[in-house]
């Protein structure tokens, strides 16, 4: 073949297209899990703050700012990041901090560079996998129930039929009315609106991010580009990808679930009370 010819003929078009959509089928639920739980995590802070002041962040901040800071720091450590203070939950009005991380790193080291990343987002997994945790110690029924729909899910359907399998059998063993009037359920709501409305990263987080996020995407796209040109089916590596990465959507779908319901059952009740603060 001549390599040459083929790059600037419709070859490299064909190629740069697979690729692109190769990591638009990888990237995608991330992108949309982050937004969908960064929107429900200021839905429900606000609306706390509205009606209780900015004192009812920590009220879920106790528990919900360790998760978030304990995960950069287990990604610094990752990624070889010098963790030079650590702060689990120190509540600052002004500011509007709660807790904070602060790492150093080799800027020559191109691992270390990526890692920024995936420190700024290792909240989100973090709490992902803190909230998996309670659906086992508080409903383990539910997280059997997911567990098998998704065994049924992995032959047959997309991605998104998956995880909406999954997470309407857990719904399912969940939301009971028979559940609803115990106090494990309440205590259950209580510790996961804690954990998912503190997981989403801050604006510090995404800007720490960036830095990573060149890199990373210069490296994921020659990956990409160096597999297709060297004969690999770029769509059945795509969905081999996704089916490998089937148990990690599954807990996104979760998360997303849980954090969703703690976000409405907030919102029903405050609406019976009062707005009493004014909230930027």
């Amino acid at each position: 073949m001549n390599i040459t010819g083929y790059l600037l003929g419709d070859g490299f078009a064909t190629v740069a297209v697979d690729a692109l959509k190769m990591i638009a089928v990888l990237l995608a639920p991330f992108v949309v899990f982050a937004l969908t739980i960064h929107w429900f995590e200021s839905i429900t802070q606000r609306r706390l703050a509205e009606r209780f002041g900015w004192n009812a962040v920590l009220w879920t901040g106790w528990l919900g700012t360790p998760i978030h800071e304990l995960s950069h720091v287990a990604a610094c450590y990752l990624f070889r990041h010098r963790v030079d203070e650590i702060s689990l939950f120190e509540p600052d009005r002004e500011s509007g901090r709660l807790g904070f991380v602060r790492h150093s790193y080799r800027r020559e080291s191109w691992f270390e560079e990526i890692g920024n990343l995936f420190i700024g987002v290792a909240p989100l997994l973090g709490g992902s996998i803190v909230l998996a945790i309670l659906l086992w110690m508080f409903y383990p029924q539910a997280a059997e129930a997911g567990i098998d729909a998704a065994k049924t899910a992995s032959d047959g359907g997309g991605m998104i039929e998956q995880t909406w399998r999954v997470a309407v059998s857990i719904a399912g063993q969940i939301l009971l009315v028979s559940n609803m009037g115990t106090v494990r359920f309440w205590v259950f709501l209580y510790l996961v609106l804690c954990v998912g409305s503190h997981m989403a990263p801050s604006a510090s987080d995404y800007r720490g991010a960036t830095r990573g996020v060149v890199l990373a995407s210069v490296l994921l796209v020659s990956v990409v580009l160096l597999l297709a040109f060297s004969g690999v089916n770029l769509a059945s590596l795509a969905d081999g990808l996704v089916a490998a990465a089937g148990p990690l959507f599954a807990v996104l779908g979760l998360t997303v679930l849980l954090v969703g319901l703690a976000t409405a059952i907030v919102y029903l009740l405050t609406s019976f009370l009062p707005r009493k603060y004014l909230v930027r």
